[in-house]
């Protein structure tokens, strides 16, 4: 992890678990999320989730690439990306509709103008009226734009998201050894999407962009970065941010730019179907492919049939040299949420989601350890992770 760290971020956020190991945890301590009691309704028979996270440095992709070629689309597309870090998180506890949100923007005045914020406030809402479509319904309770340039050096956009439901509802992970592990690619064409998609979602964006682009960007944008980076590792690659690939008829940067998939629409079918047969939602975020380590003891999860590799992440690994054993642990790798459930329900979520145009299959299983582990059997390699 060590291209990753040297960046001044990390994949699986020790300093801040350790932080955090001592409060309470919430109703169901082995949650994706927090569950409290029903604060808001009173109802001991319901719960209260709420969430906060955002678009992370992708938004300093966007402010970049927008500065380059006057593409206001890219706001609209880290507004997504924001809300979905959010939604999705929340749909591994079970909950796939009537959610709440707020945003809280920070940006540098001097560097943002008024009609960025406006094009992230309408991407927001547009996203909201997309989901509508498909009966799922996320209600904005708008929030708070603060002009911190001193703090900021571009934009930061984050977002709060609550729901209540009922405890009997909600999906605990308390993943099996008998069970194996359906996944749901990152990639494609969904059904509710307006473009392919390449799939990286919102996590490890500083190792993306530093590995792939070179000092050009650094040069003419060196807002996007932090000046405390070794020289060696900013923008350390060798393409510019509208450089395309072969015959791929799109820049570099815009693939980085495709928007974070959501898979609220298929989890709406699946959920109030087959919840209680699934044993753990995992949304393959912070900790790529090792993210499930956080919610097992005394298990091995094997993933031995993963997907193709999308090209981005082969851009990424190639132009950097990253070792294969890192990229697993810092990107999704083609797919960005798992179910751990039995093989008959596995075959009819599987079903579900090629409906949306999702591509889902078993990728793995899971078996007893008596070390809790990650193991991913690739065509680069095998690689075992540990907590």
């Amino acid at each position: 992890m060590k291209r990753y760290s040297s960046r001044g971020v990390s994949a699986s956020k020790k300093d801040v678990h350790n932080a955090i190991k001592d409060l309470d945890k919430g109703l169901y301590p082995n949650a994706f999320a927090k569950i409290l009691p029903d604060y808001l309704g009173g109802d001991d028979k319901y719960c209260n989730i709420i969430h906060s996270d955002g678009a992370g440095t992708k938004s300093a992709l966007a402010y970049a690439y927008w500065k380059e070629t006057d593409d206001m689309s890219v706001w609209a597309a880290v507004a997504q990306d924001a809300l979905v870090m959010n939604i999705d998180d929340l749909l591994c506890v079970g909950v796939y509709d009537n959610i709440l949100i707020s945003s809280i923007i920070g940006r540098n005045r001097f560097k943002i103008p008024g009609k960025v914020i406006s094009a992230i406030i309408n991407g927001v809402e547009a996203f909201i009226s997309q989901m509508k479509k498909y009966d799922v319904n996320i209600f904005s309770g708008g929030g708070e734009t603060a002009d911190i340039g001193d703090l900021v050096r571009t934009i930061t956009i984050d977002i709060t998201a609550t729901a209540r439901l009922p405890r009997d509802n909600i999906i605990n992970v308390d993943i099996l050894p008998s069970d194996v592990i359906v996944g749901f690619s990152s990639f494609g064409k969904a059904l509710y999407e307006k473009e392919y998609n390449y799939g990286i979602g919102s996590n490890g964006l500083t190792l993306a962009r530093h590995e792939l682009f070179n000092k050009k960007v650094a040069e003419k944008y060196p807002e996007t970065f932090a000046p405390e980076i070794d020289n060696e590792l900013i923008y350390s690659g060798k393409y510019f941010l509208t450089d395309k690939i072969d015959d791929v008829n799109i820049p570099i940067a815009k693939m980085l730019l495709s928007p974070t998939r959501t898979y609220l629409p298929i989890m709406k079918q699946i959920i109030p179907n087959y919840g209680k047969r699934i044993h753990g939602i995992i949304h393959c975020t912070g900790g790529g492919q090792a993210k499930v380590l956080n919610f097992i003891e005394n298990l091995r999860i094997v993933k031995n049939n993963l997907f193709d590799i999308p090209l981005i992440f082969r851009l990424i690994q190639a132009s950097g040299n990253v070792s294969w054993q890192e990229m697993y642990r810092v990107f999704n790798m083609g797919h960005r949420l798992e179910i751990y459930t039995d093989q008959n329900t596995a075959l009819k979520i599987i079903d579900i989601a090629k409906h949306y145009g999702v591509e889902a299959k078993i990728i793995g299983y899971v078996e007893k350890s008596s070390t809790p582990n990650v193991v991913i059997k690739s065509e680069y390699g095998e690689f075992v992770y540990e907590k």
